[in-house]
């Protein structure tokens, strides 16, 4: 267990969703009670909260589409508990400018994330996104105005894509070289928009993606986690926490914390949010404490995104792992054992589903 302790708020409000988001969000409502609800829920946290925070992350909804007051706000609220390494923040490139930039900075962010997804604005159009290619490119020149690690990310396989659209990706990664890239192939998920039109995306999009990474391993990115490449070692602290499975408490509706062997989510509607907290009750859907080897597997299963993989001391705990590690190594030439190599990063979704069948088959979890 981690001796300082992680968090992130979610906020769910958005300008306009995008066609292909599954997350909970609403482009309505009262931003002024949830932040209050919020507030209340970091009260119930207070015991644990004590242990001190060393991450901070604002995820979306779009954080940089409310006012500023309301971050400030809670920030304050955390502030007595506070011991930062790393303060990240997620903006979209229509509602950020350099008057948010300024205020970020003083309130101590370190780190931005620029949701820019692709430099089509065919693409933007057809995905939902409420921006254009040259609204993402100002929004990054601020960022990088007030902020020396800047995260963007590209969603490769949206309807519209071409080879010119990876190729105006590859030209602003040319010409800017963002500290931190995170790169993810279009998954499209029932009930969004997009999958009433978009049932899959074309084999031609996997042929892009990686023709992109191989640019950015010839640019000098290092892919450190499946979706995640950085330079010079600018990682993504509060992810890494995530990745190695230590302790993190999720704010907000549909956040998912993990503390000990504790795993919850959050519920996902604002009349039961609002509704537990106001009895004083962790507004959680669900939560489960984890035995000792089911904690062990889901770390192992986390420390597997990464280019360091497993920790092998935690191996002796799970009977029978070894077996199974060497029956993954000699299907496998992509996993030595400890790691995937750049090719098993791009099968993982295969690669997880075979290790979990294997280990039912020795230990019933």
């Amino acid at each position: 267990m981690s001796t300082l302790f992680q968090c992130i708020y979610t906020y769910h409000f958005v300008k306009k969703k995008c066609y292909y988001c599954d997350f909970v969000s609403y482009e309505e409502g009262s931003v002024e009670n949830y932040i209050n609800a919020l507030s209340k829920e970091i009260e119930l946290y207070g015991d644990y909260l004590k242990r001190g925070i060393r991450t901070l992350y604002i995820g979306g909804g779009t954080p940089s589409y409310i006012n500023e007051h309301y971050i400030e706000q809670l920030v304050k609220k955390l502030e007595k508990y506070l011991i930062l390494e790393e303060f990240t923040i997620e903006v979209n490139p229509d509602s950020f400018d350099r008057q948010k930039a300024q205020f970020y900075k003083e309130i101590g962010v370190s780190r931005l994330s620029i949701g820019i997804q692709s430099f089509d604005n065919e693409v933007l159009k057809k995905a939902g996104r409420s921006h254009d290619s040259a609204q993402a490119l100002k929004a990054y020149n601020v960022a990088r105005e007030y902020f020396e690690n800047v995260n963007v990310d590209f969603i490769i396989g949206l309807p519209g894509e071409s080879w010119s659209s990876i190729e105006e990706i590859v030209k602003f990664i040319r010409e800017n070289h963002p500290p931190h890239i995170s790169v993810y192939l279009l998954e499209i998920h029932e009930g969004t928009i997009l999958s009433n039109f978009y049932k899959k995306i074309p084999e031609e999009s996997y042929n892009r993606y990686e023709v992109l990474l191989d640019f950015l391993k010839s640019e000098g990115y290092e892919r450190y986690e499946i979706s995640n490449f950085a330079l010079d070692k600018n990682y993504s602290k509060h992810n890494l926490v995530y990745w190695a499975n230590l302790d993190y408490i999720g704010l907000g509706l549909s956040s998912g914390g993990h503390i000990g062997n504790l795993r919850y989510n959050n519920v996902s509607d604002f009349e039961t949010y609002y509704s537990m907290l106001k009895h004083d009750k962790f507004p959680r859907s669900y939560e489960n404490e984890n035995t000792l080897e089911r904690e062990v597997l889901e770390s192992i299963f986390m420390m597997l995104r990464t280019k360091w993989g497993i920790d092998r001391k935690l191996l002796p705990i799970l009977p029978g792992f070894e077996k199974v590690i060497e029956l993954l190594k000699k299907k496998y030439d992509f996993f030595d054992g400890q790691k995937l190599n750049e090719m098993g990063m791009d099968f993982s979704s295969i690669f997880f589903t075979n290790l979990l069948e294997i280990w039912e088959d020795f230990y019933e979890i």
